[in-house]
């Protein structure tokens, strides 16, 4: 048997097995109908289209987001100044309140700790949005 002679009885076997309806006048009377109604369709002029409600609350999220900056650049800024550059607090602080005595070495301890634990935490909390932390927490869930 040659190779064309085995093409044949596939053909003839796939024709066989597959039974496609004929396609006649009204097939291609609908395929233009729908042709011409998208047609119609581009050539309507556009309606003014409103922003869904998601665009409208992203608007106001990056407007308060920007307030936020601002207001967290502000106190920054008024903070540095007034610790570096001599600027008097806005209140003058006349409190009259006994204050317990720690020793220094045990503030020192204390701050040393804090600000390694802190730094800790802000690390894995930046670090959990990167594509591993979010695997980790995939694996959690």
């Amino acid at each position: 048997m040659s190779r064309k002679d085995i093409e044949a009885r596939l053909d003839r076997s796939l024709a066989n097995q597959v039974k496609l309806p004929q396609l006649d006048r009204r097939f291609d009377a609908a395929v233009w109908a729908r042709i011409e109604a998208a047609e119609s369709r581009a050539t309507l002029p556009e309606t003014e289209a409103q922003p869904s409600r998601a665009v409208r609350a992203s608007r106001w999220l990056a407007i308060s987001n920007s307030i936020g900056i601002a207001a967290t650049l502000g106190v920054a800024l008024y903070f540095v100044l007034r610790t570096y550059g001599g600027i008097e607090p806005v209140v003058p602080l006349e409190v009259h309140v006994p204050v317990p005595v720690i020793p220094e070495n045990m503030v020192a301890q204390v701050v040393a700790v804090l600000g390694q634990v802190l730094g800790l935490a802000a690390l894995i909390f930046g670090l959990s949005f990167t594509w591993v932390g979010r695997r980790i927490r995939a694996s959690f869930s």
